[in-house]
């Protein structure tokens, strides 16, 4: 899964329901990349109506919105602070989504309305794409995606506000999501095994070849994170000793003098 961020452009607000540009065709964006009109292609097939609208992409959590139309925007129809942001844009898709009656989702509609939230995203996997070469750039063009979430965000998810320079979730957001759906997992399979307990059956063999899967999955990335540790393991005050005394005898000798 990627994450690709813009600036919030609200095309129009009225009672809780409002509609912005998710994606600014046309452009070459932060990470390199530069989508096409149609990018998600019809939004009500092929499972794509299962997207939500979360806030943060944080999908442990209710979503904060009803999404009741993904549409594409042509280039003259487009707000006049999209074209100033890509003035090469030729075009967008548009979210037009009705927020909530809950907390969350209150305090993320009025942040909206009062202008404090800045910056829309979504999470996708890119399914038709090349690369070009502009200049000393590779540029990837997306023609086709499939998106999981639309979000609002405090600081999109890009190479320019992400803390490791990766395009992709803030590590904080990463490290929550990844021991929310190992959680999550565990305990959907664990349901699945008491329901078919009571009904007298056991996990059938393609469940069993999937839990096969995720332990060894799992297993590998215990040993990679471990590994991982180790490599990167803080240097003792003896370590740090003895490497300062090695420098200082390789001046030394690189100064002509005998040890």
């Amino acid at each position: 899964m990627e994450y690709k961020t813009a600036p919030t452009f609200t095309m129009g607000i009225e009672g809780r329901t409002a509609t912005g540009i998710t994606a600014v065709h046309g452009n070459v964006d932060e990470g390199g990349d530069r989508s096409y009109p149609g990018l998600f292609g019809d939004f009500t097939v092929n499972g794509r109506q299962r997207a939500k609208f979360l806030w943060q992409h944080d999908s442990s959590q209710p979503p904060i919105s009803t999404i009741d139309q993904v549409f594409e925007v042509n280039r003259a129809d487009l707000p006049p602070a999209v074209l100033q942001y890509a003035p090469e844009a030729t075009g967008g898709t548009a979210v037009k989504r009705t927020y909530l009656d809950t907390p969350r989702a209150n305090e993320v509609f009025a942040a909206l309305k009062a202008g404090a939230l800045t910056e829309m995203s979504y999470a996708y996997e890119a399914k038709h794409f090349d690369f070009t070469q502009q200049g000393e750039r590779q540029v990837r063009e997306l023609y086709k995606a499939e998106v999981y979430d639309f979000s609002d965000v405090n600081w999109g998810m890009n190479p320019a506000t992400s803390a490791d320079g990766q395009k992709g979730a803030p590590m904080i957001v990463e490290h929550a999501t990844v021991l929310a759906a190992v959680d999550a997992y565990i305990q959907r399979y664990k349901a699945l095994a008491e329901l078919r307990a009571k009904e007298g059956r056991v996990l059938s063999g393609d469940n069993r070849k999937r839990i096969e899967s995720a332990i060894e999955a799992l297993s590998g990335a215990q040993k990679a994170l471990t590994d991982l540790l180790a490599a990167t393991e803080p240097k003792s005050a003896t370590d740090v000793r003895q490497l300062w005394l090695q420098t200082q005898a390789t001046l030394a000798r690189l100064n002509g003098a005998h040890i």
